[in-house]
């Protein structure tokens, strides 16, 4: 196993980060960590709050670097290469086009249940990476229950 892909939904999953991390540094891997804008959650969220999308869009941009560049702290200090990678689009399908682009081994999804209307969403979200994407994915739980 060469290249592993960790696809970062927030900063409640930095469990998964760990592991990803002690498995990529295991396998002499690559870790290629991942960030989505979700183009249907920055429009729901401008409505939400008010604001124009061009905004929110930017602000979700701003947190999904300041995330990436953290698991980059985290996998220097452990010996790790990593390359970040930060896109806007649906989650699943660019998933799914990083995996074909990179040739990617491994699929790593860290999962901490939300609750309310975005519960749903997510796990459509979980369940859609495990049937489209081609390869294997670790779903590692945040919490362990």
């Amino acid at each position: 196993m060469e290249k592993i892909l960790l696809y970062i939904i927030s900063e409640e999953t930095r469990g998964s980060w760990k592991r990803a991390i002690e498995i990529s540094n295991a396998m002499s891997a690559t870790l290629f960590g991942l960030y989505v804008i979700d183009e249907k959650s920055v429009k729901r969220i401008s409505k939400l709050r008010g604001e124009d999308p061009l905004d929110t869009a930017i602000e979700m941009e701003e947190e999904g670097w300041k995330l990436l560049y953290h698991l980059e702290d985290m996998a220097i200090n452990s010996g790790v290469k990593s390359k970040l990678n930060l896109e806007e689009g649906d989650p699943v399908n660019t998933i799914k086009r990083q995996v074909k682009k990179f040739d990617i081994d491994m699929v790593i999804l860290g999962y901490k249940a939300p609750r309310g209307g975005s519960r749903r969403k997510t796990e459509r979200i979980v369940d859609q990476i495990i049937e489209h994407v081609p390869c294997p994915i670790l779903i590692d739980k945040e919490g362990g229950k």
